[in-house]
């Protein structure tokens, strides 16, 4: 039997509110704790009875940002010789911008770390070039797990009523986004493609659930997601997501992909011209027959969001950087 190196780390920060982040913090902490291996010990700094506790973890992690410099800095001071993890809720608030805010720039100029992780390659990619020379290479990415807590009578009444199911969340920085929209839904009517749109923030759950059961597809329209909880959602009630490879879940499969329709610039993502044009396309193709599923999304979403695919790159990630 293989002996595999066991890691107890000491969650240091945690997202604030009830949405997304939150969320990916405690299905981090289940499936690290849950790994089938007995890899890891994770415990939570506020859960600690002492301070004597703090010295028997080999790593602290600091999932999200907005926590005092000054326990970085007592945890640095007193235990230098243990190992330091960010993410993947760190950086950044305005990734058109960069540092934002002077949270940010004490992070970027002053902590040190062994492994900094976002969610995505891409968005790791485009936060690499605001960090240090020095710590560059020390970037990573780690995509998210989640155990689906959706009642499976709603899958299996699952009886589809239209043609697609719109998502509409809008970014700060998509300056072209009302273009968009505007030129999709009226492309979709034109093509006598049917459907419904929600959007981001003016829904209850169970809302767009109840959508998710009546629909063949969903277009995702957000130029950024990294990655949507709400996709992940969709894909798991069985429901293919069509968008760009910056707003769709991990790749499923690249053929429901809209390639060209926007850009990484030394700033951030940019929408560009056409961009609605190629999504009905890429609609019609679905409906059309002509996308043959091998995996369903249900499938893939299972087997890529399990808490034993996250726990696997987490150590891999931690063997090679700590």
């Amino acid at each position: 039997m293989k002996e595999y190196k066991k890691y107890n780390i000491l969650m240091c920060s945690m997202p604030g509110g009830d949405r997304g982040p939150l969320l990916g913090y405690g299905h981090h902490i289940k499936a690290l704790n849950a790994d089938e291996h007995g890899r890891f010990f994770v415990d939570e700094v506020f859960k600690l009875n002492k301070e004597e506790d703090l010295a028997n973890f080999d790593i602290y992690w600091f999932y999200a940002k907005g926590f005092d410099p000054k326990i970085y800095y007592f945890l640095k001071e007193k235990f230098g010789d243990k190992k330091f993890v960010f993410g993947q809720n760190i950086l950044l608030d305005k990734p058109d911008v960069g540092a934002s805010d002077p949270w940010d720039e004490w992070f970027i100029n002053e902590v040190d770390f062994d492994l900094y992780v976002d969610q995505v390659e891409y968005y790791n990619n485009h936060v690499k070039k605001f960090l240090r020379e020095e710590v560059r290479h020390k970037a990573d990415y780690l995509d998210k797990c989640v155990i689906f807590d959706i009642d499976e009578k709603t899958l299996e009444s699952k009886e589809p009523e239209y043609d697609c199911l719109v998502y509409s969340k809008k970014r700060r920085y998509d300056d072209n986004y009302e273009e968009f929209r505007d030129n999709l839904l009226r492309l979709l009517e034109e093509n006598n493609i049917s459907y419904n749109i929600i959007t981001y923030g003016s829904y209850k759950r169970e809302e767009f659930f109840e959508e998710l059961a009546k629909c063949r597809c969903c277009i995702n329209m957000s130029i950024d997601e990294c990655p949507g909880m709400a996709m992940y959602e969709a894909m798991h009630m069985n429901v293919p997501v069509i968008g760009s490879p910056h707003s769709t879940p991990s790749n499923f499969d690249s053929r429901f992909w809209v390639h060209g329709t926007d850009r990484m610039t030394d700033k951030y993502l940019k929408r560009n011209n056409g961009a609605a044009e190629a999504y009905v396309a890429k609609v019609k193709e679905f409906l059309d027959g002509k996308l043959k599923i091998k995996k369903t999304p249900r499938e893939h979403v299972l087997q890529h969001t399990s808490y034993q695919r996250y726990s696997n790159d987490a150590y891999r990630l931690l063997e090679k950087y700590c």
